[in-house]
């Protein structure tokens, strides 16, 4: 079964912003000249149900399509937007997310074995790719694409320096963002600093909900507390340390703590937010 999908406000009334359960936040940004999609959802369901809550802001607007990044609940509704789709749209995404939609079949074969509610989906690739940072001229908006790696090879985001509003993908999270391969982690933490330097006031990543600026003093705090905790600690691990399943707890950095130290309950950070962490203490120990 598909999570059900609720309409959450922002601060500003040209940026819809739309959640799936506990699984992502996605977007509908409006300029005079574009319905702009800033992605799919996991499944083409998911997908157009946005679509028909949206549908009144489409007269008189070009649909277009953002992919932040080819992850399947970012990416798996794109089907939804194919020439033979219900809502044809151009599909825009880093040039490294075509590699990345081709080698996702094998998830989703996996997925649609495991959940019913991936049956209808089809990798519907991007069809218009960018390198470096590409601008939409929305008309009284413009749209920046920025690339910014880390979390994945092929991740953007988006930034509206008229209303200083940061589309952050999952290069930033609440409580704190993965680094999936562990040599990313130096990329995610400089594309940080590179959002930093931005200046938005309203930030509002696919993962925790609409935040100020100190969401990101929050990540990169995070970040540099398992630096600072573990630089004493690869000496003295066991062997075999990498696959621990209780690494957190063997360096002394179990999920709770370090969630309570940021002033949260344990209890109300999703469970996903665990592995992100054994996945980061990997991560930061695997680069000291």
């Amino acid at each position: 079964m598909n999570p059900a999908l609720v309409e959450l406000s922002t601060p500003h009334r040209r940026v819809r912003m739309f959640r799936a359960g506990e699984e992502v936040d996605c977007f509908v940004v409006l300029t005079r000249r574009y319905a702009v999609v800033v992605d799919t959802f996991g499944t083409p369901e998911e997908a157009a149900q946005v679509m028909e809550a949206a549908r009144a802001d489409l007269e008189g607007r070009q649909l277009l399509v953002i992919n932040t990044h080819q992850h399947y609940d970012h990416a798996w509704g794109n089907a939804v937007f194919a020439l033979d789709g219900p809502y044809p749209a151009s599909i825009l995404a880093h040039e490294k997310g075509l590699a990345a939609a081709r080698a996702s079949t094998g998830k989703l074969a996996t997925k649609q074995a495991q959940e019913a509610r991936f049956a209808n989906v089809r990798i519907a690739q991007p069809t218009l790719t960018f390198n470096e940072q590409f601008q939409i001229h929305g008309g009284d908006l413009s749209l920046e694409l920025i690339p910014a790696p880390g979390h994945a090879e092929d991740q953007v985001v988006m930034w509206i320096p008229e209303i200083k509003t940061l589309l952050a993908a999952d290069a930033l999270e609440f409580p704190f963002p993965e680094v999936e391969v562990p040599d990313q982690l130096s990329v995610l933490l400089q594309t940080i600093q590179t959002l930093k330097a931005l200046g938005a006031t309203t930030i509002l990543p696919c993962h925790g909900g609409r935040r100020g600026p100190e969401l990101i003093s929050r990540n990169l705090g995070y970040f540099a507390t398992l630096e600072r905790h573990l630089q004493h600690t690869k000496p003295q691990l066991p062997e075999g340390w990498e696959a621990r399943e209780d690494l957190p707890q063997l360096v002394g950095l179990p999920f709770e703590g370090i969630v309570s130290e940021m002033g949260l309950n344990p209890a109300q950070v999703p469970d996903l937010y665990r592995e992100f962490h054994r996945i980061n203490v990997r991560a930061t120990l695997m680069n000291l």
